[in-house]
């Protein structure tokens, strides 16, 4: 597995939003779930089975400009594609992060021929729901070992997926009052303890969109308390945090496509150092709304369930019928981070790093020589060496992966002589060093 560095700066954040994803391991394994711990397998461990669940690549704000500039009162920029669809960013870094999780895991076979986990092919599914998920997974399936010319399946297009959709109508009418009951204590949380480092996130976000807000009603008002609507019969949390958190990805999203300038339509530059404040906001609202609670636990356990099954060496069964058997080693879900938020909560994750993470999650089983099952798990960050990566992408450059998870690229400071990008580009970014293991 992977033991990488943790970001330490707002460009760095991007990776949190597009790029997040879980790795989970195991070895075939009796029904009965194995206990999992923080403890490392023993030295002859094998390596026996992968799910990898990411988040779709970079898109653009799900809202168009007309909505966002409802929403702020201020004028926002075009975007080279439609609301919601990936970027041009999004699909060169998905691309070339599943190229090294394929060679790091060797899937294709050049190296550990014997327990090569692609022996049987992967299986690689995709949430159906929305045009970045569908074409994440079939950039999966292309980078992850493209000599298998994989195939990513998913259900028909904007049909709702149960392992990503979450539960039916008939539960939020079932759990009404509870639901409501986790909106309540959500607000009353929020109300009686907002940290320090949210406040600070909303009050930069306030003064850059709509400084007289809070006080001529000629904007949002984004330090105001969150409040409990209902909508469709479910309850909604409204209000300034709710809008900031949205917001600041947006932003982050703004900065990264190199659009934050006035010849694209926007007021000014945004400072990486103003990002690692507004981002506090999405966090915190990641945390208060999508990591506890009713909703969250029913919204992971169709994809829990088919994860469970599939690491504990059973036949396990995907939306469109097909079955997963014992025999396939590697499967990958393209999902959304809601997705990633709900299996966080599920396996009893938190994480909390100067800057937003990046964000991986493992769970691993392995089989030792006497035959014992031993699993872990824990959180670890990728991060890639990132602001490399995006800076290369904003200079209209392209990447050039090496091994070891330190990407450099040809852009326009190659052009003028320099052949490699520094590792602490503006001090903004160290590289990452990388330890692994491979299986026996």
């Amino acid at each position: 597995m992977l033991m990488i560095g943790s970001p330490v700066n707002a460009l760095a954040a991007l990776w949190g939003f597009a790029l997040s994803s879980l790795l989970l391991c195991g070895v075939a394994t009796p029904a009965r779930a194995v206990p999992l711990s923080a403890a490392p397998p023993s030295a002859d461990a094998v390596l026996e089975r992968v799910v990898l669940v990411a988040r779709h690549g970079i898109r653009s704000p799900t809202h168009d400009p007309a909505a966002l500039a409802h929403e702020t009162g201020i004028a926002w920029p075009e975007w080279p594609v439609s609301p919601g669809q990936l970027t041009e960013h999004g699909r060169a870094t998905l691309s070339v992060m599943m190229r090294d999780i394929g060679r790091h895991y060797d899937l294709g076979c050049s190296t550990h021929k014997e327990s090569c986990l692609t022996q049987t092919r992967p299986v690689i599914w995709a949430d159906s729901a929305d045009d970045r998920t569908r074409e994440s997974g079939e950039i999966m399936a292309a980078s992850l070992a493209p000599d298998l010319h994989l195939v990513s399946r998913s259900l028909g297009a904007k049909v709702k997926d149960p392992l990503f959709g979450g539960p039916p109508q008939d539960f939020f009418v079932r759990e009404a009052k509870r639901l409501y009951k986790d909106a309540l204590t959500a607000q009353k949380d929020d109300m009686r303890s907002r940290p320090e480092s949210v406040k600070a996130g909303l009050a930069a976000m306030q003064l850059l969109l709509a400084p007289q807000g809070c006080v001529k009603d000629d904007g949002p008002c984004l330090s105001g308390p969150i409040t409990v609507t209902s909508k469709n019969g479910k309850p909604v949390l409204e209000g300034g945090p709710v809008l900031g958190a949205s917001l600041a990805e947006n932003l982050l999203l703004l900065h990264v496509q190199g659009l934050d300038h006035k010849k694209a339509g926007w007021t000014t530059a945004i400072d990486p150092a103003f990002l690692t404040r507004a981002l506090a906001v999405h966090d915190y609202l990641s945390d208060l709304t999508r990591k506890r609670g009713k909703l969250v636990e029913e919204k992971s356990r169709a994809l829990a369930g088919v994860i469970d099954a599939f690491l504990q060496g059973r036949d396990a069964q995907l939306p469109n019928g097909d079955s997963i058997g014992p025999q396939t080693r590697f499967l990958a879900f393209a999902g959304h981070d809601t997705t990633l938020d709900a299996l966080a909560a599920r396996y009893g994750l938190s994480w909390s790093f100067k800057d937003q993470p990046t964000e991986q999650l493992r769970t691993r089983r392995w089989l030792s020589r006497d035959g014992e099952s031993q699993a872990a798990r824990s959180f670890i960050a990728l991060s890639f060496s990132t602001n490399p990566w995006l800076h290369c992408l904003k200079e209209g450059g392209s990447m050039k992966p090496m091994e070891g998870f330190r990407p450099w690229c040809r852009s326009r400071a190659e052009r003028a002589g320099n052949s490699r990008l520094s590792c602490r580009r503006e001090g903004m970014m160290r590289c990452t060093q990388l330890s692994s293991w491979r299986s026996r």
